[in-house]
């Protein structure tokens, strides 16, 4: 026979758990890109030369590190061994109104699949 304040000490550890795991998680703006953002709306509608929406399944990252634009039209972010290549219709040919390079990805499982990259002014 179990003793009864263990089955209650289980019970509360599982209500617990089951309010933490149903909590409402709520969404951040931290450098102003999305809501109230002049620049929204260019994030929400950029799609690349396949027709693939840049933030359908990703978020645009600010991207302020090294990046090379190929002569065959594809980026190559960073430098070195940690250096990705991304192919040239992902590569956003219109201006990018935010004057800062952008790189829409996603970090999964299996790594990072990239959508879209957005050139900045470079200097």
């Amino acid at each position: 026979m179990i003793p009864r304040w263990i089955v209650w000490l289980a019970s509360a550890v599982c209500v617990a758990c089951m309010l933490f795991i149903l909590a409402p998680a709520f969404g951040r703006d931290p450098d102003g890109r999305y809501a109230g953002s002049p620049n929204a709306e260019w994030f929400k509608t950029q799609h690349n030369e396949k027709g693939e929406w840049c933030c359908d399944k990703s978020d645009g990252h600010y991207y302020d590190g090294a990046y090379t634009l190929n002569q065959d039209g594809s980026v190559t972010i960073g430098t070195g061994r940690g250096a990705t290549t991304l192919q040239s219709y992902m590569v956003l040919k219109h201006p990018n109104p935010t004057g800062r390079a952008v790189w829409w990805y996603l970090d999964g499982y299996g790594g990072r699949t990239s959508y879209c990259f957005a050139p900045g002014t470079l200097s």
